[in-house]
């Protein structure tokens, strides 16, 4: 499957942290795509689709993250289709829509680490790290 980003951009972000939290840290991500249409910049031959979305990272008592985005996905015109009939079929479980939810989780995990750092919320994924060898 080829499918090509090619662009994105964010158009709001919302974070916010609870000062005064003491307690246990509950964390909850999710993904809501908003819409899903077809689209042709201006001076393109290519169809392309725009894809808005939200990702939340919801940390209950202690804060909440929200980013919306857009991203611009190109690529074979048969997986556009594809991803459009998916999209309004409502079946979120096919090989383009799952391509979409990893696309937004890879633009929109790294804006969160950065508010994340920002305000001193938990990381919301385990970061990698290494560990000593063992004989």
């Amino acid at each position: 499957m080829v499918m090509k980003l090619l662009g994105s951009k964010y158009i709001k972000i919302f974070a916010q942290i609870n000062p005064d939290f003491s307690g246990k840290l509950n964390m909850n991500q999710n993904i809501n795509i908003k819409k899903i249409e077809k689209y042709k910049p201006d001076l393109s031959k290519q169809d392309s689709l725009r894809i808005e979305y939200i990702y939340t990272i919801d940390y209950k008592e202690l804060g909440k993250i929200e980013i919306e985005g857009i991203l611009f996905i190109g690529g074979d015109s048969k997986i556009q289709k594809d991803l459009l009939k998916s999209w309004n079929e409502k079946d979120h479980n096919t090989p383009e829509q799952i391509a979409v939810m990893n696309l937004i989780i890879q633009k929109a995990s790294i804006k969160a680490v950065e508010i994340e750092e920002e305000l001193s919320l938990p990381i919301h994924f385990k970061l990698p790290s290494l560990q000593p060898k063992t004989e």
